[in-house]
């Protein structure tokens, strides 16, 4: 994998994550993931996603970097951020910000910047 850009000084990078409950089977669930992850790596200013999944307690997720605030806001306001908020098959959601520690997360090797695979 190659790094696209090197860390600079710019504006604090946020993590997003999200957290609900899930009606669907969770096969169904794994096999709508990869169809619409294409859908969610085009979210402006999101460097990457990781999605996440508990089949014992059918919660699912996801972890998000973004390189701002404005870039978070925007998806906040969007319809990928809206297909999982107002899905009927998805409950209980949970979202959370943090701001970005970027010089320890450098040094303990954190993928702060976007990777082209």
């Amino acid at each position: 994998m190659e790094q696209k850009n090197a860390i600079a000084a710019s504006p604090t990078k946020k993590v997003f994550t999200t957290k609900f409950n899930y009606s669907m089977p969770t096969e169904e669930l794994k096999k709508i993931m990869p169809a619409v992850a294409p859908e969610f790596s085009k979210i402006p200013g999101c460097l990457w996603k990781i999605w996440l999944i508990k089949e014992d307690l059918k919660e699912a997720g996801g972890v998000y970097l973004f390189d701002s605030d404005e870039h978070l806001e925007m998806f906040l306001g969007s319809y990928q951020f809206a297909s999982v908020a107002n899905n009927p098959a998805f409950s209980n959601l949970q979202t959370n910000t943090f701001s970005v520690a970027e010089k320890a997360s450098v040094i303990t090797f954190a993928p702060l910047m976007k990777m082209i695979v």
